[in-house]
């Protein structure tokens, strides 16, 4: 096997293939990048028994063949090798030589034959989106998926697709993250095979990076009874689904708040920011983010006392309704505060003990979202 291919488009589809590569050194294979010469060019595939990506890569064909070569080891050196052409050789003895300029590597390969099967997944129908659209989407609840959990279903975000709207819902148990994208899906929604779903989140993890950016680019989405494929420009991505139903989460948002409080988003992050350089303190081996909110007549008190000191912040805000105190873990309304893009949100409030509520202002976007954030039990 020999071929010729350009740096910057290796890379390109390399990269994103990387997320279907097992990192637990439990099999080889599994932690190899499968390279099958074709009309096209090269064709890549990774496989680590839960996901799997199949990219295209643009190469000049030498020699027909096959191997198997470890991918992180591979992307290591075409990331170091000079700005040119580079050639990947295989001979008979499974030793491949990668060579650019005057620099040259060799590996080990492994054969093709031994890779792992990848399972033949088809649907029935597909829908397509905008890229950009869907990452958005992902950026925007992807904080509030569980990362370990009890209930398997919190560790995925939830998928609800309809004739002109998709929503994404996650949830792990102290925030809850919803967004709604009002869209015209470019498919038959009657005609698919499933229209909710519950995509994993190490599979969200991976799949926004490999999403561009770009308006204009789309992707091509196939769900089945236990699969979902994305399908990209020359690239294919797909994983297996959460199974289980998702938890009742439109009862668990609170309802006819009468407390709210309109405020300067970046101004209330960055006060969240400084306040959690004194609401980090370590206890035992826990982590204590706690720190307290006041909404006083127009304005918005935020302090947090710790072993590390005390902090006092104030912000003015359009402030209606009775004033409260209450408590929260700093980090999660960080994390949400994070994924917001509007100049000004809302936050509505019930009791000091019931879940509050932020939303974006603008509420004529394209895009509608809500995230909710359990309060802390306060001591003083």
């Amino acid at each position: 096997m020999k071929i010729k291919f350009e740096k910057a488009k290796m890379l390109e589809k390399l990269v994103r293939a990387m997320g279907a590569v097992s990192q637990k050194n439990t099999h080889p294979f599994t932690e190899g990048v499968l390279m099958e010469t074709c009309e096209d060019g090269l064709k890549m595939s990774t496989y680590d028994m839960e996901k799997s990506v199949k990219a295209l890569v643009e190469a000049e064909v030498v020699i027909e063949g096959a191997c198997v070569i470890n991918a992180q080891r591979f992307l290591s050196i075409v990331r170091i090798l000079p700005e040119s052409v580079i050639t990947l050789s295989v001979d008979e003895n499974l030793v491949a030589t990668i060579k650019s300029g005057r620099s040259s590597f060799s590996l080990h390969a492994l054969p093709a034959k031994d890779f792992p099967q990848m399972p033949h997944i088809a649907g029935k129908e597909s829908f397509t989106i905008e890229q950009c659209a869907l990452k958005k989407m992902i950026v925007r609840t992807q904080h509030s998926i569980a990362q370990l959990d009890q209930r398997p279903v919190l560790c995925g975000a939830f998928f609800k697709i309809e004739q002109d709207n998709i929503r994404v819902v996650s949830c792990d148990g102290c925030t809850l993250s919803l967004c709604n994208l009002h869209t015209p899906i470019v498919t038959v929604i009657d005609k698919l095979e499933r229209t909710s779903f519950i995509v994993p989140g190490k599979t969200i993890t991976e799949l926004v990076k490999m999403l561009s950016d770009d308006a204009g680019e789309f992707v091509t989405i196939m769900v089945t009874n236990k699969n979902i494929i994305f399908n990209m420009e020359n690239l294919v991505f797909s994983s297996r689904l959460v199974e289980g139903e998702y938890v009742d989460y439109e009862r668990l948002i609170p309802r006819n708040q009468p407390i709210e409080a309109v405020v300067d988003a970046k101004e209330f992050q960055d006060a969240l920011e400084r306040a959690a350089l004194i609401s980090e303190e370590k206890i035992a081996g826990s982590t204590k983010n706690y720190v307290k909110l006041s909404f006083i007549e127009n304005s918005l008190q935020i302090t947090s006392k710790s072993a590390n000191g005390n902090i006092f912040e104030e912000i003015s805000c359009e402030h209606t309704g009775e004033d409260l105190v209450i408590g929260f873990n700093c980090r999660y309304l960080i994390d949400t505060m994070r994924s917001i893009t509007t100049d000004k949100i809302k936050i509505k409030l019930i009791t000091p003990n019931m879940s509050a509520t932020i939303e974006p202002l603008d509420e004529e976007a394209e895009d509608q979202y809500i995230y909710m954030v359990l309060p802390l039990k306060m001591k003083d």
